[in-house]
């Protein structure tokens, strides 16, 4: 059963199916949040622009613009937590969506239970809380936990809330393997019922950020058939 808490941050709705967004905004009014919904890409762009909302849900099937532009520019611009929810179910489709930009991906027909929970998995990542450690460093990397900031060889990279939940997970696991599924528990939610895709895209854009050649990574190692893991060298 969905709850019905109060919450006062803004969920932005790209769609322009009027019955799906109705169900939609339904569901998530129901569930506490505050709502908007568009009907077209250049609207959202828009709205990020002027009103930027806490958490953007997007289907790709736009009127005038291809959902995957949508994502790259709305990621270009800010870090705003963003779902892609599509009708296209195939592995290839999911890729797409994530490389261009978006932080997880879920395929209709979908559950209102499981829409919440990812919604808030999202949000979780975002927040911020107390931590005992202020400072993980491993070899030129830095994370500076209080105020959320990374520098790899001195300068500083911006990171989207998944990403930054990969790394500190990554980070205070150094030296060992963190599973596949330890990594989906921790950064999307106990409950996630994704797929590993999800966790590849964004493993594959954190790389992309830190190492200095992404194709023979010294920061995040993959361990076949296990997980990933970060060389024990920390202070």
């Amino acid at each position: 059963m969905v709850s019905t808490r109060t919450d006062t941050r803004q969920i932005l709705v790209v769609e322009d199916d009027e019955n799906t967004a109705e169900m939609v905004l339904s569901l998530l009014e129901s569930a506490g949040f505050q709502t908007n919904t568009v009907g077209s890409g250049s609207t959202a762009l828009q709205h990020v622009d002027t009103a930027p909302p806490d958490l953007i849900l997007l289907d790709l099937d736009l009127p005038d613009m291809d959902g995957m532009d949508v994502l790259r520019h709305v990621r270009e611009r800010s870090f705003t937590p963003m779902i892609v929810i599509s009708g296209f179910s195939k592995e290839h489709d999911k890729v797409h969506a994530l490389e261009a930009g978006a932080d997880d991906y879920l395929s209709k027909p979908f559950s209102p239970e499981e829409l919440i929970a990812r919604i808030q998995a999202l949000l979780r990542r975002v927040e911020w809380t107390p931590q005992p450690e202020t400072r993980l460093v491993i070899n030129q990397l830095e994370l500076d936990i209080p105020h959320r900031q990374v520098r790899i060889r001195g300068r500083k990279k911006h990171l989207t809330p998944v990403e930054y939940g990969l790394l500190i997970t990554l980070m205070r696991s150094a030296g060992h393997v963190v599973s596949h599924d330890e990594l989906l528990r921790s950064v999307w939610g106990e409950n996630y019922e994704g797929d590993y895709s999800v966790l590849r895209v964004n493993i594959s854009r954190l790389r992309q950020k830190l190492e200095e050649n992404p194709r023979r990574p010294v920061y995040i190692l993959t361990v076949a058939g296990e997980g990933y893991r970060m060389p024990s060298t920390r202070t």
